[in-house]
């Protein structure tokens, strides 16, 4: 019974010392790492929701990085739309000049070089392209130049994209449209832009006085497409209307969501020193009872 007795009181005493050990090393690891959680184990159901929060959070942080992205294409396809508007309301100053009696042949042909010129700078405009390359207005075809031009006289400008919008989610319920099509921008038939500026050319060259039907096709032509343009601009300044107080919306829950991520998942220090305190003074107790059960002759007899 003695040599029974013995031999279990060394047994448990080594057991209790190295579960002495591992509860140190653990409050240890916490005040290192600052979680209070380090194993799934150590709280199973407040892991498995540190986990959720955590995947949502990822979530908000990935609207925040798209909703980045989706700004920087609007502010680009704005200052776009800004430029291709002031083209068009010097070409409609250009059409008012034109249609005067007083001017010579000469006079349309210097006005008609104006127009090719500011038409040029819009088929500039119609392939700017973004940050990563991507053309803005070829729909879904971001990778194609969406308007090409041939070779005659005035040339003839061909939409090579789609009638597609490309879409970013910018938070739970808000998919914003980061492009525009450029048959819905630069038009397509009677509101073909390049047409009816290259119409414009034409008719500028013509010898003889501007027809009052060219001059009329022109300006009602430039002024709609004016009234396009500017339609086009009002909806980004929409959106990036949108994606701000999205974005406002996304910061303040990504705040609350890093809050409850602390409240359930961070070490509360104070407490966890004064664990370690008491975890040192418990393990050099065990220390102490395992150095004298050692000690003990009738152990030392046993061995």
């Amino acid at each position: 019974m003695i040599r029974f007795a013995t031999s279990m009181l060394y047994r448990q005493s080594a057991i209790n010392m190295g579960q002495q050990q591992t509860a140190l090393v653990k409050v240890q690891r916490q005040l290192a790492t600052g979680n209070r959680i380090l194993e799934n184990a150590d709280d199973p159901v407040a892991s498995a929701r540190l986990l959720n929060l955590k995947d949502e959070l990822g979530r908000y942080d990935q609207y925040e990085r798209n909703a980045d992205l989706a700004n920087g294409r609007l502010n680009i396809e704005e200052t776009a739309l800004e430029g291709a508007g002031e083209i068009l309301q010097r070409s409609s100053e250009f059409a008012i000049q034109a249609n005067s009696g007083v001017l010579n042949d000469d006079n349309r042909k210097a006005i008609a070089g104006e127009i090719r010129q500011l038409r040029d700078e819009l088929l500039n405009l119609a392939n700017t392209q973004d940050g990563n390359g991507e053309y803005l207005f070829a729909g879904f075809k971001s990778t194609q130049q969406p308007f090409t031009a041939d070779t005659s006289n005035p040339p003839v400008v061909t939409y090579n994209g789609d009638a597609g919008q490309r879409l970013i989610q910018a938070g739970p319920t808000l998919n914003v449209a980061v492009s525009d099509p450029g048959s819905a921008v630069f038009g397509s038939g009677a509101t073909d832009l390049f047409k009816i500026l290259g119409d414009f050319v034409t008719a500028l060259e013509t010898p003889g006085p501007l027809s009052q039907t060219a001059a009329a096709a022109a300006q009602a032509g430039i002024k709609a497409g004016l009234t396009q343009v500017d339609g086009i601009r009002a909806k980004i300044g929409a959106r990036m209307n949108a994606l701000d107080d999205q974005q406002n919306t996304n910061g303040d829950f990504a705040v609350h969501l890093k809050q409850t991520i602390s409240d359930i998942g961070d070490l509360d220090y104070a407490e966890a020193a004064t664990r370690l305190s008491r975890e040192v003074l418990v393990l050099q107790a065990a220390q102490q009872s395992f150095i004298k059960l050692e000690g003990l002759s009738l152990f030392n007899y046993m061995r």
